[in-house]
């Protein structure tokens, strides 16, 4: 079998994704060392602060980015899942405004599976119109992050980039396809970090665009808003994607696994159990609210963040409390100016809906506004709003402890999650939640940070080592009695308890999970009765 993306793309086209890999290589490697450079100076006792070179383009109220095109104009529900055939039909009959095929986390990059998601995308572009249409979403794609290779595609004997590889796919086979359908290829921009990767993302789609003989600024982009230090360059990162970008989404629980990676060696930083983060937060709205204050000045489309709740099947008390608190997450990001939502469940698209629509409906009526929120201080006439450094990292009000409990969900929610994703399962459903690699990420982060500090938690223990390893068993004997894979499992503890006793933690488990996965080589094709149970997760 060809691989990804070869098995895709004519020879014509591979040859122009090898040119773009070798144009755009070395920035892109200048962008991952900025990163990294960035991580020592806080690690030193360095804080981030709205940069000084960005100082005219954030006090210039004049400016405001290009208008959206009809089919995105409207945006109150995004429903995200994997760019699977059972998940696309899902989310096509959702009744969601958007569906976002995700390449990302929710998806295992194998060969097989990239290529088979590159056809699920081809076919529901095919069938897209430029018309709104309440009924039928309009396609986005998240590719993979400037941080992932495509070990699949070598250039010089060099992996290529997979942001790259992901994103001139789609444009080589969709690009066209869209815009004579009267639509357009749209973008979810994952894990941007800085104005300066957003400026390479829009080198990246002007020469793709250049390429492929597509008209220039016709591929449109949303941001994923889900790194501290993108915070602090909201303005600029718009700036630069001024001639693409529609909307700016929080994806809170990215957030702050961003920030534990920021901040996590900081005794003054450590975070209590994942339940304890609202977003009534002092650091979590304050950052919602900068979002907001910033598509509003700006003309961008604040979209809200995930909730990972799942719901279906018959309605039961359960079922009514899990929509009970979506309708109260969803009614929250209306009144604060949020013009939609992501949902990762496509029985809660009508649930996150509804909020909006009664919003929109006050407004109509001429009962105002949502007031514009206070994301923002001001530091003398005329330099315009700033980002307020001090409280998008004032973790100090957040509620709750860290327990034992949480120590062993975090556990148990990797251990798991790793397990199915080594097997090929992109997401689970673990105690009601919908979880992508996402989930262990600040898992395994959160467990990181108790361990360095020696966190003494709410039942009297102190996190150690041997508290960590004892625990592990118990989670090991569980997962054994569920009938996890042996030598995935094995696998699975070892990816999670390196990262978790490292002196310095993986920026990303993702990368190392992905050379495992490499390792362990292509699994089998789902039977049907699987593909059936992963798209009712």
């Amino acid at each position: 079998m060809e691989t990804y993306p070869d098995a895709l793309l004519d020879e014509q086209q591979q040859v122009m994704l090898a040119d773009l890999e070798r144009t755009l290589r070395v920035s892109r490697a200048e962008l991952l060392a900025g990163r990294k450079e960035q991580s020592r100076a806080v690690r030193a006792g360095a804080e981030l602060q709205a940069r000084s070179e960005g100082a005219q383009v954030r006090a210039d109220g004049g400016w405001q980015v290009r208008r959206p095109p009809a089919d995105l104009t409207h945006r109150r529900v995004e429903l995200a899942t994997a760019a699977t055939a059972e998940q696309a039909k899902g989310a096509l009959a959702s009744g969601a405004d958007v569906w976002v095929a995700d390449l990302e986390d929710m998806l295992v990059p194998t060969s097989r599976r990239l290529v088979a998601a590159q056809e699920v995308i081809l076919e529901v572009a095919g069938t897209r119109t430029g018309d709104p249409d309440p009924g039928v979403p309009t396609l986005m794609v998240r590719p993979r992050g400037l941080h992932l290779d495509e070990a699949h595609l070598s250039v010089d004997d060099r992996p290529a980039g997979a942001s790259l590889v992901d994103t001139v796919t789609f444009l080589a086979r969709c690009g066209q396809l869209l815009l004579d359908r009267g639509t357009g290829p749209y973008l979810y921009l994952p894990k941007v970090e800085s104005a300066a990767e957003a400026l390479w993302w829009d080198r990246m789609l002007t020469a793709a665009e250049e390429s492929l003989g597509l008209p220039p600024g016709c591929t449109r982009v949303s941001v994923l808003v889900e790194t501290v230090q993108a915070a602090y360059e909201l303005d600029e990162i718009v700036h630069a994607l001024r001639e693409r970008v529609t909307g700016l989404a929080a994806g809170r629980w990215d957030y702050i696994f961003s920030h534990l990676r920021t901040y996590g060696d900081r005794p003054d930083h450590v975070l209590p159990d994942r339940d304890a983060f609202t977003m009534n937060t002092r650091f979590l709205r304050t950052y919602t609210d900068l979002i907001v204050r910033t598509c509003q000045r700006r003309g961008v489309q604040a979209i809200g963040g995930p909730i990972a709740l799942a719901a279906s099947g018959p309605f039961d008390d359960s079922v009514a409390m899990t929509h009970a608190r979506v309708h109260r997450d969803k009614a929250r990001e209306a009144k604060q100016g949020f013009d939609g939502a992501w949902v990762l469940h496509p029985a809660l698209v009508p649930v996150a809906r509804q909020p909006f629509e009664e919003r929109d409906r006050r407004r109509a009526q001429g009962r105002g506004p949502a007031s514009a929120p206070a994301a923002t201080t001001s530091t003398g006439a005329g330099d315009g709003p700033q980002p307020d450094a001090v409280a998008l990292r004032d973790v100090s009000a957040i509620p709750g402890a860290s327990t034992l409990t949480g120590v062993r969900t975090a556990m148990r929610s990797s251990l798991t999650y790793l397990t199915g994703w080594l097997a090929g399962e992109g997401t689970a459903t673990l105690a009601g939640h919908v979880e992508d690699f996402g989930t262990v990420e600040l898992a395994r982060m959160q467990l990181w940070q108790w361990l360095t500090h020696g966190t003494r938690l709410a039942e009297g223990p102190t996190m150690s080592t041997l508290l960590l390893d004892r625990m592990l068993e118990d989670e090991v004997a569980l997962l054994r009695r569920r009938g996890a894979r042996e030598d995935l499992l094995e696998h699975a503890v070892r990816l999670l308890r390196d990262s978790v006793v490292a002196e310095e933690p993986p920026a990303f488990l993702s990368q190392r999970a992905y050379d495992v996965l490499l390792g362990i080589g292509e699994p089998e094709p789902e039977t049907e009765s699987e593909q059936q149970a992963s798209g009712a997760a």
